[in-house]
């Protein structure tokens, strides 16, 4: 199947408006997110000293379960209902940051490997970004 592609409007942390761009792929059960601009990115917790789920990744991952872009999961509880997917967020800071199995891990993209199955689109931009200095 190939990769669904979409965009996700929401606030950011200074509560303007912007995009946040999606591709789902529901063989990997994978869901890319490039979010530059914090609107649905995983939080640091300064009291847990560990990132975590943000109140607009939420919301997001709500809307997707509502539409069931070809995810195969009929978990009711939004909670349980993303357990299953691997989520990589394409960041901020030129970081990604993966949620699976309920942890998230964070790595820079000068560390990222092939293995780790990542979008090119999204990675490639990120990287671009990374070497021109924004």
């Amino acid at each position: 199947m190939p990769i669904l592609q979409l965009e996700y409007r929401g606030l950011n942390l200074y509560d303007l408006v912007d995009t946040v761009e999606i591709a789902i792929d529901a063989d990997l059960q994978m869901i890319h997110i490039y979010d530059t601009q914090q609107i649905v990115e995983p939080e640091y917790d300064f009291s847990t000293k560990s990132y975590m789920l943000s109140e607009g990744f939420w919301k997001m991952a709500k809307t997707i379960k509502e539409k069931q872009f070809f995810l195969e999961n009929e978990e009711s509880n939004l909670e349980m209902w993303i357990t299953p997917f691997k989520w990589v967020f394409y960041s901020s800071n030129q970081l990604i940051k993966v949620f699976e199995d309920g942890k998230i891990k964070v790595h820079s993209i000068a560390t990222c490997s092939e293995d780790m199955l990542l979008y090119e689109k999204y990675f490639s931009r990120l990287k671009g970004e990374f070497f021109n200095g924004k």
